[in-house]
């Protein structure tokens, strides 16, 4: 029985490739179990403490830890055999990846997790803007963490990454010079969500477009106009271009020209004038520095200039025309007449 365990095969007797075996379904037994037990006690005994810590941790813990054993279980089976220098060279790298990798993979869980139960729920409670932020620092974060893990593994293992480096410079060099409108495209999208000249929900004017915006990507956001329409305007145009955020004004002006009549007197110029101021401060959606003023004679109208400001928030069209409403019912009692286009020719004796 002896002389069997001792026949060699490709350089080890049967009895060394039989424990490497073993040593690999001890380890596949050992992980199963843990992971096993993991989720049947460690899990529930973390659910009855009053912090989430613990059960995140538990969480991003479990697979990683059943992984390491399995990498354990494999080193110690390669190490027990005798192999050639050129494969225990390349399984020692090959394992030396992995248990980078292992460690990256629940560092970037766990880094990951913490945000969406902590950092999310925060975000969320805040403006639009901070929940448009929150996906792009999400990635942002988990590529930083998996880039500098993969460089650290492949960096263990042997690689030159110095010169992995230097061509990535390179490549991106070019393809930065080849997607120009796509890198400006980008860095529009960051000026928006770090400079916050207007948000979702804010009525903005740019470059002679008028609308409101109810979408903003990393390339480009999206205006909804009066009529209906959809504009899509490039993020690059937020860096070079004129924005007016009609929203952030803390009223909007309205100048209203009115003409009544020639033969209007003066008492009734002075009563229209009041009528204009009581139906300013009549209307709740106004604010109280409202003004009127007598100011041109013009060619077939005498010009009354009414001027008032409508508050944040109140719907603007609306409010214009309520206020047009009940100047045209007022001026109708009180017998103003609004004057229209007309010409007087007096014609001499021939």
């Amino acid at each position: 029985m002896n002389n069997f365990f001792d026949t060699t095969i490709y350089g080890n007797t049967l009895h060394q490739w039989c424990v490497a075996l073993l040593y690999l379904i001890g380890a596949f037994t050992i992980a199963k179990t843990t992971f096993w037990f993991i989720r049947k006690f460690v899990k529930r005994l973390a659910s009855k403490t009053k912090t989430r810590l613990d059960d995140i941790l538990v969480n991003m813990f479990e697979e990683p830890f059943v992984f390491a054993i399995v990498l354990f279980g494999s080193y110690l089976a390669i190490n027990h055999l005798t192999l050639p220098d050129v494969i225990t060279a390349w399984a020692s790298k090959i394992y030396t990846f992995l248990v980078i990798i292992n460690i990256t993979w629940f560092t970037a869980r766990t880094v990951t997790s913490l945000m969406d139960n902590y950092l999310r729920p925060k975000m969320q409670q805040s403006n639009s803007m901070d929940k448009q932020v929150y996906p792009i620092l999400y990635k942002m974060m988990a590529s930083i963490i998996w880039g500098i893990g993969v460089v650290m593994a492949l960096n263990n293992a042997g690689y030159d990454i110095t010169a992995m480096i230097a061509g990535l410079g390179i490549g991106g060099l070019a393809l930065a010079m080849a997607a120009q409108d796509s890198v400006s495209n980008f860095f529009g999208g960051f000026t928006i969500f770090t400079d916050h000249p207007f948000k979702v929900g804010d009525r903005i004017t740019i470059n002679g477009y008028s609308g409101t915006v109810y979408e903003i990507g990393m390339r480009s956001f999206r205006l909804k106009t009066l009529e209906g329409t959809e504009i899509v305007i490039p993020n690059s145009q937020v860096t070079n271009s004129i924005i007016e955020n009609i929203s952030r004004a803390p009223a909007k002006k309205i100048v209203l020209e009115l003409g009544l009549t020639y033969d209007t007197p003066p008492a009734k110029m002075q009563e229209a004038q009041k009528i204009l101021k009581e139906i300013a401060k009549d209307n709740v959606d106004v604010n109280d520095d409202y003004a009127t003023y007598f100011l041109t004679f013009g060619d077939f109208s005498l010009g009354i200039r009414f001027i008032y400001y409508i508050k944040k928030g109140a719907d603007k069209l609306q409010v214009q025309n309520d206020m047009n409403m009940e100047i045209l019912r007022r001026f109708n009692e009180a017998g103003l007449d609004f004057a229209f286009p007309s010409q007087t020719i007096y014609m001499g004796n021939s």
